[in-house]
């Protein structure tokens, strides 16, 4: 009995030997291939080494293209509109016949006073012989004298009148629209044409107040325009004004262009980069490279193999550009892509852009 029972105790507690020493190789054999797995693996970075150059800080402002004057032509006389002398579209000169009203009344009204000048000019020749012979009343040669004033003011005016039947263009520029047509009723007052002046143009856009001190009269700007990408113009501001709008706290300012190639349309849309600041030497990174962490803002740069957190004080920023005032020195290392996951001392391998 004693055998058997030796037996059947003493096999389990081998098995159980040799289940415990299976298990530790096991386990052992496992960290040893994390350990090994963890110290060939390295991240893939780039990096850029840090340099000094200049900075230039922009203030990006929305703007629109307006024309340097918009006239509306209106009618100054009543009558038909016998000739219609433009299109809509076309350019004109300062003081080009537009249109002529029909005038065949006026010009018998302007003939009939050209016959009463004549007339009363005849009379008051004759009286001032008399009087100056004394042949005739003082009182006499100045009723003469009136009535030829009269005369001579009637003709001015119907001249005026007839003169208004001629519409001619007050400035040069684009026929933007024409309201009347060949044969309709002109009445005084009614418009006729809108003239747009675009050889020039001007930029108008907004300024928030707590930007006004980067821009005055004079301030250069860079335009951009959103319908041709490849259009740069630059100008000056030639216009601030002296009160802000209340319900933006912003204040108008207009930028005038040249616009000789007649590409730029009012009403169109219109980036303005005006210059906050400028900074002649100073270090600049991407502001991708930065990472805003529960310490304040790191990057990391390479030392060794190894990637390294560096603290950074930022500076200005500009697009996807920042100043880096404190934290770093010209020619580290900097890594630009894969920074994201890194972790302070976690091996990297540096790859070609």
């Amino acid at each position: 009995m004693i055998g058997r029972f030796s037996r059947h105790y003493i096999l389990p507690v081998g098995l159980m030997v040799m289940v415990t020493l299976s298990g530790c190789g096991e386990s052992g054999n496992a960290a040893g291939e994390e350990k090994a797995v963890r110290k060939k693996r390295a991240v893939n970075v780039i990096v850029s080494p840090v340099q000094i150059r200049s900075f230039t800080n922009y203030l990006n402002l929305v703007g629109e293209v307006k024309p340097r004057r918009r006239v509306v032509v209106s009618i100054e006389a009543n009558g038909m509109i016998e000739r219609i002398a433009i299109k809509k579209g076309q350019w004109v000169k300062k003081n080009t016949v537009l249109a002529e009203i029909e005038d065949d009344l006026l010009q018998a009204e302007f003939r009939e006073a050209q016959a009463s000048l004549k007339a009363s000019t005849l009379n008051l020749n004759n009286q001032k012989k008399l009087f100056d012979q004394k042949a005739a009343a003082e009182s006499a040669y100045l009723d003469t004298q009136y009535l030829y004033d009269i005369a001579k003011a009637r003709l001015t005016h119907v001249q005026a009148r007839l003169n208004k039947t001629i519409i001619q263009a007050p400035i040069s520029g684009v026929i933007d629209d024409r309201f009347l047509e060949e044969g309709e009723l002109a009445i005084a007052g009614v418009a006729f044409v809108e003239i747009v002046e675009i050889d020039r143009v001007k930029i108008v856009a907004g300024v928030p107040e707590r930007y006004l001190r980067y821009v005055q009269k004079g301030t250069e700007a860079v335009l951009n325009f959103p319908a041709y990408p490849d259009t740069i113009r630059v100008g000056r501001v030639t216009y601030v004004g002296t009160t802000l709008d209340p319900d933006n706290r912003t204040v108008p300012i207009e930028i005038e262009i040249s616009n000789s190639d007649n590409i730029l349309k009012p009403e169109m849309a219109t980036t303005i980069r005006v210059v906050k600041d400028y900074i002649s030497e100073t270090i600049v990174i991407p502001q991708d490279a930065v990472i805003d962490t529960d310490q304040g803002m790191v990057v990391f740069i390479v030392d060794g193999n190894m990637a390294k957190a560096m603290p950074v004080t930022l500076g200005s920023v500009s697009q996807d550009q920042v100043v880096v005032t404190e934290g770093l020195d010209v020619d580290m290392p900097l890594i630009t892509v894969g920074h994201r996951d890194l972790v302070n001392g976690e091996l990297v391998e540096v790859k070609e852009k």
